[in-house]
């Protein structure tokens, strides 16, 4: 640690080197080579999940590679053997923690979570959306990346334990909650199955045919109804 009094604004050689000796340059190249090294091998023996959508547990493991490898690389005083024992440690704990996740339910719902049903034959599930910390707005989002225009197309909207949605499709789509922005939604139909039909603005709920503006929704007490699309 340099004193106040050690600290030039001029002195190029802190700049550029630090308080380590120029030759510690080629030293800091290697260790970066091995640290690669070391690291590669430890992401491919943590297996195949680390290359694509990856769990809490996973996130936190490569986190923690972060802070491992930062001080061997440039910090003169810190060997690489201490920092190798850390991401062997981890790599079993790791392996351990799958090991048990595969031999035991409650340890796999604990770590990766368990899938949320988001959509059922049409509607939101919003207490499942809350829980899942999932917005109106970013389904809907999500939704139109999929080429989905209403919720009467869809049939179930699961969320995965990896954060990735399934969307599966109604064979004969229904009049359903448009999930357009305001200024392209559809105007009420004219003609058709959903011609004079509402859905229930909240969730998405079909009404019955001869509903009125004024009822509350069946499914989550709401009392807003707009027209329905398909």
């Amino acid at each position: 640690m340099l004193k106040k009094e050690e600290i030039f604004f001029t002195d190029w050689h802190r700049w550029l080197f630090g308080t380590a000796p120029p030759s510690f340059l080629l030293e800091a190249a290697l260790r970066a080579v091995i640290i690669f090294a070391l690291m590669v091998l430890i992401m491919r023996l943590m297996g195949r999940r680390l290359k694509g959508e990856i769990s809490i547990a996973e996130l936190a493991v490569v986190l923690t590679f972060g802070g491992i490898i930062t001080k061997p690389l440039h910090v003169p005083t810190v060997g690489l053997l201490p920092p190798v024992a850390v991401l062997l440690a981890l790599l079993g704990m790791h392996r351990i923690n799958n090991w048990l996740a595969h031999k035991y339910r409650p340890v796999e719902l604990l770590e990766q979570g368990d899938v949320v049903v988001v959509v059922r034959d049409g509607c939101l599930d919003l207490p499942q959306l809350q829980a899942a910390s999932l917005s109106r707005d970013e389904l809907f989002g999500l939704l139109r990346v999929e080429k989905v225009k209403h919720l009467g197309e869809l049939w179930r909207v699961y969320l995965e334990s990896d954060g990735v949605f399934s969307v599966y499709q109604r064979p004969a789509p229904q009049p359903g909650l448009s999930i357009m922005p305001p200024e392209d939604a559809p105007p009420p139909a004219t003609d058709g199955p959903a011609q004079g039909r509402l859905v229930c603005e909240a969730c998405g709920f079909l009404a019955p045919v001869a509903t009125t503006s004024a009822a509350h929704c069946p499914r989550c007490a709401a009392q807003r109804w707009v027209p329905a699309t398909v």
